[in-house]
């Protein structure tokens, strides 16, 4: 399979600097530049880590297909409207409902658009489908739909997990930062002693918190692959 982005997210950052600001207790601006900075760099983390973007996109997907097909699993979800869809060029006719798809899972069922003695195919076909997929992001862009989409358009906010998971990323890398990342406690005599939490290369920096939220969002094609 391969995909394309058609229409890229307005934002890929997953939580805005009022929240960091709040979350971190800063009542100042001198930090701005730099929470941005980090914003940016948790957000980036989070989608290397899942293997895609978390941000509501507009994609270009298409698949060959041989033999037996329950179902289409798309790349990217949640899914938040599917626009067309073709087999071997010629388009899909209907509306598709809420049986016809698994949004969180990014599966279309075959019985959707395929009759039942055509589920299984003696050669190649080619599928191709365009179809918006992500979460709603802060300060995002509010997606066009056209009215003749196949499957009407629900928006999925960023999981509270998620943003949570973020706040805690941002407030490890802002406390390793101009600190030797190996270090973990130090001992001052007659003050007391201070440690510290590491970042942990194999997660990409991650906390714990965002490493549990984003094993929580899998799709059907991450099973397949």
């Amino acid at each position: 399979m391969t995909f394309s982005v058609v229409t890229p997210a307005s934002t890929t950052d997953l939580v805005d600097l009022e929240s960091v600001k709040s979350y971190l207790q800063i009542t100042d601006d001198a930090q701005d530049a730099r929470l941005a900075k980090l914003i940016t760099q948790a957000s980036s983390s989070f989608a290397d880590y899942l293997g895609r973007s978390l941000a509501l996109q507009t994609y270009r997907e298409r698949q060959t297909i041989k033999g037996r097909i329950p179902g289409i699993n798309l790349s990217n979800g949640p899914i938040a409207s599917i626009l067309s869809a073709s087999v071997d060029g010629v388009a899909w006719t209907g509306v598709l409902d809420e049986c016809d798809v698994e949004r969180n899972g990014a599966r279309i069922m075959a019985s959707a658009f395929l009759p039942p003695r055509q589920l299984c195919f003696t050669r190649p076909v080619v599928v191709e489908v365009i179809y918006i997929a992500g979460f709603v992001l802060p300060g995002m862009d509010k997606a066009v739909v056209p009215d003749n989409a196949l499957l009407p358009w629900q928006a999925t906010p960023l999981p509270a997990a998620i943003s949570g998971g973020c706040l805690s990323t941002i407030q490890m890398l802002l406390g390793v930062s101009g600190r030797d990342p190996l270090l973990k406690s130090e001992n001052i005599q007659g003050v007391g002693s201070t440690s510290y939490a590491s970042l942990d290369p194999a997660t990409g920096g991650l906390s714990a918190d965002a490493v549990a939220s984003l094993s929580r969002l899998s799709i059907m094609a991450d099973w397949m692959a």
